[in-house]
């Protein structure tokens, strides 16, 4: 991420996420795009990534590692 990209904040509903290896998984796709949170115990994901990362590339990296994922207005 470029220091003056504008970003923006999404946060996710990840299915399928049963113990800290899987949100392990899960954080290492989407630090690919940026900043990631992922909380287990409530099956979320918060990502601060740049402006032009698209709804469908977060949801192909976490579906490439096996979980299924929403966003959650």
């Amino acid at each position: 991420m470029g220091l003056f990209e504008k970003k923006k904040t999404v946060r996710l509903k990840i299915g399928g996420m049963h113990c800290e290896k899987c949100a392990a998984k899960v954080e290492s796709a989407l630090k690919s795009f940026g900043k990631a949170d992922v909380d287990i115990k409530l099956g979320r994901a918060t990502l601060v990534c740049p402006e032009k990362v698209t709804a469908t590339e977060i949801k192909a990296a976490v579906e490439a590692v096996g979980f299924t994922c929403d966003a959650i207005q």
